[in-house]
């Protein structure tokens, strides 16, 4: 479960806008952020679920997510949106909810002390771990921790996003009826 604003990206959208966030190849800061992405587009890709929980505009973030030329994750590898200003730990509850997935397989990254606190005091059968201040290390970070090692991966791995956003969009549909 994934932050946007200086851990996707550089910057936060609401302030810098769409054009002034640090996501660029000539840009040092706004490669380690590519960098980053494409770490987690890795994991995504081994079979981890990957899921947005951050406080802003939808609007504002989506439209990075969908169209900023820079962005390597896009709306297909995330299982799960929640955009808004709810606070971080009804967030990662409702994500829990509609992935079916308990709280004890969740694993939140932050960049805020404040939100990784606030998770672990309300959630605390929920990993969080807060990213270090330099993201150019951010994924050597997650990786010394180990927390999405595995010895192996299937094909039923590789698709497994796909199925929890099927999942979801069902139960949407039959909520409807």
């Amino acid at each position: 479960v994934l932050d946007l604003d200086n851990m996707l990206w550089g910057g936060i959208i609401g302030e810098d806008g769409f054009n002034g966030i640090k996501l660029d190849h000539n840009d040092s800061i706004g490669k380690s952020f590519i960098e980053f992405q494409k770490y987690l587009l890795a994991l995504h890709e081994r079979g981890i679920i990957l899921a947005v929980n951050s406080k802003n505009n939808f609007d504002d973030a989506i439209k990075v997510i969908k169209e900023h030329p820079n962005m390597i994750l896009h709306e297909e590898h995330f299982a799960c949106l929640k955009i808004n200003w709810n606070d971080k730990a009804t967030n990662i509850k409702n994500i829990s909810e509609e992935l079916n997935i308990g709280l004890d397989s969740l694993v939140f990254i932050d960049d805020s002390p404040f939100e990784i606190n606030l998770v672990q005091s309300q959630l605390p059968q929920v990993q969080a771990i807060q990213l270090p201040k330099d993201p150019s290390s951010y994924s050597d970070f997650i990786e010394e921790i180990g927390v999405f090692d595995s010895l192996s991966y299937s094909a039923e791995d590789k698709n497994r996003t796909k199925m929890y956003k099927a999942d979801v969009k069902r139960k949407r549909i039959k909520k409807n009826f």
